[in-house]
């Protein structure tokens, strides 16, 4: 766990002050909040001030999910749970380069491994998660757009279990494909209960096995 830093510490050489401050490498670095590594992270942040959660101790990279809401609830075999596991995935229509056309929409859902502390990996290929957010930065007019201002995203919250069970080992789903999985849509203001829903409502109770209906999507 690091310490939060405030931006005013000084880059040092030879014991004294460059004249540049870690502020000035996080303008350099991070103002382009398009760009796509740096959008998710992002993202994960926008997600983690929705749920109100304590964000003082830092961002975490390379945890088997990306946010853990605590909420008590219980799945469809009666097993209860002190948290929520969250993954976090975005995209945008428009890139930080120069594009003929916005991009297509394509989210990662790709399976994994858990890292362990001792940076080795273990367990099957899985999703790590107990629900999914897909952020989508919705904007298409690039001089306007300014994902700061949250009214320009849209949120769409999957339970786990459905993309397990309709997409199996898939890497990828399209947002056509997403928005098929009827998941609950959200603005920024109805991410948490949006969640809340997810977890302990009709969406976390698997539907009757004829009732599901297995859906091929190109990868």
């Amino acid at each position: 766990m690091s310490t939060l830093k405030t931006g005013d510490e000084h880059i040092r050489f030879d014991g004294m002050p460059t004249g540049y401050l870690l502020s000035d490498f996080w303008r350099w670095s991070s103002s382009d909040l398009l760009d796509n590594t740096l959008r998710g992270t992002f993202s994960e942040f926008i997600v983690g001030t929705a749920l109100d959660l304590d964000l003082s101790t830092g961002f975490e990279n390379w945890l088997p999910w990306d946010l853990t809401y605590p909420f008590q609830w219980q799945d469809s075999l009666g097993q209860t749970y002190d948290e929520v596991r969250i993954e976090v995935k975005s995209a945008s229509y428009i890139q930080p380069w120069e594009q003929k056309k916005l991009s297509n929409i394509i989210f990662s859902i790709r399976p994994t491994v858990k890292w362990e502390p001792d940076g080795l990996r273990s367990g099957q290929r899985q999703r790590q998660s107990d629900v999914y957010v897909f952020c989508l930065y919705a904007e298409t007019n690039r001089r306007t757009a300014d994902p700061l201002i949250l009214d320009g995203w849209e949120f769409y919250i999957v339970p786990t279990w459905k993309l397990d069970e309709i997409c199996g080992p898939q890497k990828t789903i399209s947002l056509n494909s997403l928005r098929q999985l009827d998941p609950i849509r959200a603005d920024y203001s109805g991410i948490q209960a949006a969640i809340v829903q997810c977890v302990q409502g009709d969406e976390c109770t698997p539907p009757p096995a004829y009732c599901i209906v297995f859906v091929h999507f190109a990868t």
